[in-house]
């Protein structure tokens, strides 16, 4: 089961990605969140971070904000000096990066922003940077296209009722539609699966599932498309496959394509950020 985020205003697709990085840091990649203030940006960063690095916080993460230091000085003074820091054993235990947090990043000058490149450049497993912001138009298409991007809505009302402060991975890919709320630990398990399974553990997978094929792979879409990962690709074996399970063809067929489809998935979910 996945660990939920119970942040009640952290819109649905913010949980799904920050739920994701907790469980696998590995799947962690270079950050832009953007989105209005008071959506929990800054303390979603802030929140991964501590999840993550518990006591070791304070080594394992700088966190500036920009709006006060925004020149390239400040950015090679105290930046660049916690790069040439090492950290290896602890990293080696924790399995998981460093992370460097850089608030409002759209007031950095222009060459401050360039010079966040060279930090790009790194392996995100290594050293993760989060550049947070109101509005992506501010930042220099040269970094954005080599960011993840994560867009936050307003914040939700503190009225909120507990059903709607509670939504997790499974609102974002039944689309909100909640009406058979029994279905949420079952579709949860699934998710965890798609994410963390091991090749070997496919064949029982499907063997024992309650959901039938075409619920998987309806999920897989949704999954693929939160994610950014649903490229033709994927979207191609899915569509060939979706018309054969309707059509009833022989289980052990059907089986076949739906784990290549999974593995698919898998392997592009696994795979290191494009630049």
């Amino acid at each position: 089961m996945t660990s939920h985020i119970h942040q009640e205003f952290w819109c649905p697709r913010v949980r799904l990605y920050f739920d994701l990085f907790l469980k696998n840091p590995k799947s962690l990649q270079h950050l832009l969140l953007f989105g209005p203030p008071g959506s929990g940006k800054t303390t979603s960063a802030e929140w991964l971070v501590s999840e993550i690095w518990k006591q070791q916080k304070a080594l394992m993460c700088i966190s500036m904000n920009a709006a006060d230091e925004r020149s390239l000085e400040a950015i090679r003074q105290k930046i660049f000096p916690f790069l040439r820091a090492s950290w290896c054993s602890l990293q080696t235990v924790q399995d998981a990066p460093r992370f460097i947090i850089l608030d409002e990043c759209e007031t950095l000058t222009e060459a401050a922003q360039l010079s966040l490149q060279t930090i790009l450049d790194r392996d995100p497993k290594d050293v993760c940077m989060i550049l947070i912001c109101n509005s992506q138009s501010r930042i220099h298409p040269k970094l954005r296209q080599r960011l993840l991007r994560i867009r936050y809505d307003p914040s939700s009302s503190s009225s909120s009722s507990s059903s709607s402060s509670s939504t997790t991975a499974y609102q974002e890919i039944s689309r909100g539609d909640l009406r058979l709320p029994h279905k949420q630990t079952e579709s949860d398990e699934r998710l965890w699966f798609y994410l963390n399974h091991h090749p070997a553990q496919l064949s029982d997978f499907l063997k024992t599932n309650q959901a039938d094929l075409s619920t998987l792979l309806t999920e897989l879409l949704l999954l693929a498309n939160a994610l950014h990962l649903l490229d033709k690709d994927l979207l191609d074996q899915i569509n060939a496959c979706m018309p054969l399970l309707h059509a009833g063809v022989e289980w052990t067929r059907s089986y076949t394509l739906v784990a290549r489809i999974i593995q698919t998935f898998r392997q592009k979910f696994e795979a290191p950020a494009s630049l």
